[in-house]
């Protein structure tokens, strides 16, 4: 009897484990948030959001990435709650370091920048060679636009409006 009980128990915590959940530390939001990978639907989901977000891959030194910031800052302004960005900072300088560029750029954001965070990112998303690279996400998860380079606020807009339509 105790052996059932054991595998009982045991199946239990190793099924938990394969939940696929992964928290994210963010260095401007105290909670930090959780995704869930999907591999075989390719789709990533924000925990406890179902609207359509961006994934902004930036670097500390990349000019093009600290024009594109105020875009987005205003993005999130204007559609508030329908949206969601996340700076993912490749090139981390440590937190304070990280806390300072994201002031110094004006990110508005949620940014992560741990290793972990960023290169399960670039991996899902079929890695990143140069910054900055935009990617919108539908509310189900699935990529919906990439953007390389330096983008107009309006071309962003553009596809985040057919999303939320």
């Amino acid at each position: 009897m105790k052996n059932i009980v054991f595998v009982a128990v045991f199946t239990l915590i190793l099924a938990g484990c394969g939940s696929g959940l992964k928290h994210h530390m963010a260095l401007n939001d105290k909670d930090g948030f959780d995704t869930i990978y999907d591999p075989a639907l390719k789709e990533l989901k924000i925990a406890n959001w179902n609207e359509p977000y961006i994934l902004f891959f930036f670097t500390t030194m990349c000019g093009a990435c600290t024009a594109q910031v105020p875009a987005l800052n205003e993005l999130v302004k204007e559609y508030g709650s329908k949206i969601k960005v996340i700076g993912v900072m490749g090139n981390s300088l440590g937190f304070d370091g990280d806390m300072m560029a994201l002031k110094d750029k004006g990110v508005e954001f949620m940014s992560v920048s741990t290793k972990k965070s960023v290169d399960y990112f670039s991996n899902i998303v079929g890695g990143i060679m140069g910054t900055p690279v935009t990617y919108v996400f539908d509310k189900n998860g699935k990529i919906s636009k990439q953007f390389l380079g330096l983008y107009p606020k309006s071309a962003l807009e553009n596809e985040l409006k057919l999303l939320l339509n």
